[in-house]
């Protein structure tokens, strides 16, 4: 009995640890997940696809196209009355500052401009200085004013004298003006083609040969039924460049 009492004695001291406290299980780890699971909310959404804008067709950059022009003083003054128009571009021909005129004023006085012509601003300030002088002629001579001109379109993209080969003409750049008539505020009129030649000279012709001199201390060139056959209906004005200066002038 002795020795089962010794036994049972070991067996008790084994089971117990030495610091009196009992030993914790230590949790199991865990399984490795199988590959290809896992939890939804870990899945990433799909990216959208950025959005694509529209390219920019050939030829084409994206930006405003700017139009520069230039201001005209006489309009500003109102000597000249018009408008600009945008710029004309025909081959050789354009005007980047084009101006539609249909009037001028002279010694206080609108006079308009029957065809409206297209031309710069030089030109239709030229014209204005042009008119004062002739108008005052004609208050002094012929005790009448010019009630209106009647004028060919100014611009036209054309090669000088209508020709098919050559130099572009001064209309083809806005830079000339032809005059057909003037009319007076007393009804009458002085007609290039019907009074240039009266015989003998009436005072129509008379004032018209004036208006062609004064137009020569204005314009560079000045061309009339003396010219050529071209002429014979109407005086052509312009400021186009002759001589290496450009000063010289043609009046024919």
């Amino acid at each position: 009995m002795t020795r089962l009492a010794v036994l049972f004695s070991l067996v008790l001291f084994t089971a117990i640890p030495a610091n009196g406290q009992e030993t914790q299980a230590q949790p199991p780890l865990p399984q490795p997940r199988p590959e290809g699971l896992g939890d939804e909310s870990e899945e990433q959404a799909p990216v959208a696809a950025p959005e694509t804008l529209p390219e920019d067709e050939p030829g084409q950059t994206g930006e405003v196209d700017r139009v520069y022009q230039a201001a005209c003083p006489a309009l500003l003054t109102g000597s000249v009355i018009g408008e600009i128009v945008p710029p004309l571009s025909e081959g050789s021909c354009g005007l980047q500052s084009p101006i539609a005129v249909s009037g001028i004023v002279v010694n206080g006085r609108e006079i308009p401009l029957s065809g409206t012509p297209v031309t710069n601003c030089t030109m239709a300030t030229a014209l204005v200085d042009w008119a004062g002088e002739v108008d005052a002629y004609a208050v002094a001579v012929l005790d009448t004013e010019i009630e209106s001109l009647a004028t060919g379109p100014g611009y036209t993209c054309r090669l000088r004298n209508g020709a098919d080969t050559g130099f572009v003409s001064e209309h083809g750049l806005g830079n000339a003006l032809d005059i057909t008539a003037v009319n007076f505020a007393d009804g009458t009129a002085a007609s290039v083609l019907n009074d240039w030649r009266a015989l003998p000279a009436q005072p129509e012709a008379k004032f018209l040969s004036f208006a062609h001199s004064a137009a020569c201390g204005r314009f560079t060139t000045v061309l009339g039924p003396e010219a050529n056959s071209e002429h014979e209906d109407h005086f052509h004005f312009d400021l186009g460049c002759h001589g290496q200066s450009c000063t010289a002038r043609i009046c024919e």
